[in-house]
């Protein structure tokens, strides 16, 4: 069966809520950021209609179910403070985000991310949920880690960095994975 993704998922301090074309250029200011781009494995945009053109596909990806998109915002005053993703891909899902930089070190990718993996893990066909980030990531490896996300590994030269240039890096793979709880014949002694 296949996931059918909350349209909005309410937090203490945050909201995810469903991306739309209009979130353009808030989406675009962040994404011109070189620091916030840094480790992305995709090329930061260059034109404001790119990002568009990307959130218009976020769009067929969402109605498709191969993807859920959601701008990170803040609950008080609506403001935009990133993105963030999950790709469904039977019983696995993973997962991505970036943060507005003027928004690093207070905990909202953190609350942002486990917004999202407290719903991917009350999904029942979802039993594990991964992320990567780039082996120098140091700050998203953290967050992963908070989340309960567990170093699978280090893939070496896994992951081109187009904002980066130069070759492939190594890129950590976190997941988390549901514990199968024993059946009672299972669990029965003999």
């Amino acid at each position: 069966m296949a996931l059918q993704a909350p349209v909005v998922i309410e937090g203490v301090r945050l909201r995810l809520r469903r991306s739309t074309p209009a979130d353009a250029p808030a989406v675009f200011a962040m994404a011109t950021d070189p620091d916030v781009m840094r480790y992305m494995d995709w090329p930061a945009p260059t034109h404001a209609a790119q990002t568009r053109q990307y959130l218009d596909g976020c769009a067929q990806r969402w109605h498709s179910g191969r993807e859920f998109h959601w701008v990170i915002e803040r609950k008080a005053d609506g403001l935009a403070l990133g993105c963030i993703a999950c790709r469904p891909s039977g019983q696995a899902a993973d997962l991505g985000y970036f943060l507005a930089r003027a928004h690093w070190g207070q905990g909202l990718a953190s609350e942002a991310a486990g917004l999202l993996l407290g719903w991917l893990q009350r999904q029942p066909q979802i039993v594990r949920v991964w992320a990567t980030t780039d082996h120098a990531n140091v700050r998203s490896a953290a967050v992963l880690r908070k989340l309960g996300l567990q170093l699978e590994g280090v893939m070496r030269q896994a992951t081109l960095r187009p904002n980066l240039g130069g070759p492939p890096r190594d890129t950590g793979l976190y997941a988390w994975v549901r514990t199968a709880v024993p059946t009672a014949a299972e669990s029965a002694t003999p």
